[in-house]
């Protein structure tokens, strides 16, 4: 690869951040297919856990200053200002005049940093704050911009509005799961025809399978997620309180951290769960990797949260099914495209203790052929989710945004 080869810029709201590897695997991938990459954070990483990965990662990084002060305002003019960019920033000052001024600034500073770097395409992740600052930066530099929808970006962080008019401008913008991309096409018809389903990909060479080992006399149930309502965990509770008034030998542990810690603590001794649940706190992806080894069953009890917040795909479900860890999840968003019941894991009612108790008893039954869900699981993954296909689709994408740079 040619060091002069156009370069794709990633505008990310925070880099790195720990709970991000998807973006990780996403630009390692796409180095590897060829890419050069450069990277724009708009916020400096606040969490002082890394993924080894991220010593793999060739894009260099620039994080774009918010201004905090008028002399910090002033500098972003006169920066734009000897950047030639004063008249294309006129040209848009209408529009950054009606954004926050975050936004704006940040849009300024990112159009000044993007010059004489022989960028011609811009793909943001989440559709929220960093596509506001990239479609901004695009109409004041011409360069073409993506981005990627998530989850909370559409489902919860949105103005109808707002995201109408990314799309609109967009050259093409990506989303994660055919549950999302008919969410979206509903919502936006008129301006979704350029929307494609790109899936967040997995480095399949870290995640090698294993069958399931045979059941021993403790049923090992592992978790893994932000402490938070979406992810489920307070149903999980009175689930195990079920299993073990049933007499069920559990070991349930859950690895993550969040708002939910305390209450989810509290749970567990008012319970009477001390001796069958262990909350870990926050793990390192090693420690998770040896969590998802080790279990007999991996849950992901994921709800629609009151304000409307949901899971797209949790990354850590499909590096379970990945590694052979049988599966128990709920049909939320675009969970059911992997969890297929009864062929990839079981999938259960969300926000139902009771219902995921039997699920999570069903799929630690002997008569469940958990080596058959296993490697049909894997199978899914390595068909839908090599995140060396997705940045094949990325790349060809990106291709066809330079030309109209």
């Amino acid at each position: 690869m040619l060091q002069s080869e156009p370069a794709t810029a990633y505008i990310l709201k925070m880099y790195p951040r720990f709970s991000e590897t998807f973006i990780v695997s996403e630009i390692l991938a796409r180095e590897a297919a060829g890419d050069r990459i450069e990277i724009f954070s708009l916020r400096p990483p606040n969490d002082p856990r890394f993924h080894p990965e991220l010593a793999r990662v060739k894009a260099p990084v620039t994080y774009i200053a918010r201004p905090k002060s008028a002399e910090g305002v002033w500098e972003t003019f006169r920066a734009a200002e000897a950047a030639d960019l004063a008249p294309a920033v006129s040209r848009v000052f209408a529009e950054l005049a009606t954004t926050g001024p975050n936004d704006a600034l940040q849009a300024i500073n990112l159009a000044v940093a993007l010059q004489n770097r022989d960028i011609r395409h811009l793909h943001v992740h989440f559709a929220s704050t960093p596509t506001s600052v990239a479609r901004l930066a695009s109409a004041i530099t011409g360069i073409p911009y993506s981005f990627t929808a998530h989850a909370v970006d559409i489902f919860v962080d949105t103005d109808d509005g707002d995201l109408r008019t990314k799309f609109a401008q967009a050259h093409h913008a990506v989303t994660i799961s055919a549950y999302n991309l008919r969410f979206l096409r509903r919502r936006f018809p008129d301006v979704t025809s350029r929307l494609h389903l790109v899936r967040n990909g997995l480095d399949l060479d870290r995640f090698p399978y294993r069958d399931p080992r045979p059941l021993g006399a403790t049923v090992r149930v592992a978790a893994v997620g932000r402490l938070v309502e979406k992810k489920g965990f307070q149903h999980l509770m009175p689930a195990a309180a079920e299993l073990v008034a049933q007499g069920v030998p559990l070991d349930l542990r859950i690895a993550g951290t969040g708002v939910l810690a305390a209450e989810l603590q509290s749970a567990v001794e008012q319970l009477g769960l001390a001796d069958h649940v262990r909350l870990l706190g926050p793990q390192t992806q090693d420690q998770v990797h040896e969590l998802l080894q080790s279990c007999d069953v991996f849950v992901a009890p994921c709800v629609v949260a009151a304000d409307g917040n949901a899971d797209g795909m949790p990354t850590v479900l499909l590096e379970a099914m990945a590694t052979g860890a049988p599966c128990v999840s709920t049909a939320v968003t675009g969970i059911p495209e992997v969890v297929h019941n009864g062929r990839t894991g079981i999938l259960t009612t969300p926000g139902d203790p009771h219902l995921l108790a039997q699920a999570i008893r069903r799929m630690s039954a002997p008569s469940t052929d958990r080596v058959s869900l296993a490697r049909n699981a894997r199978a899914l993954i390595e068909r839908d989710y090599d995140v060396r296909q997705q940045a094949e689709t990325l790349r060809a994408l990106s291709l066809e945004a330079r030309k109209v740079a």
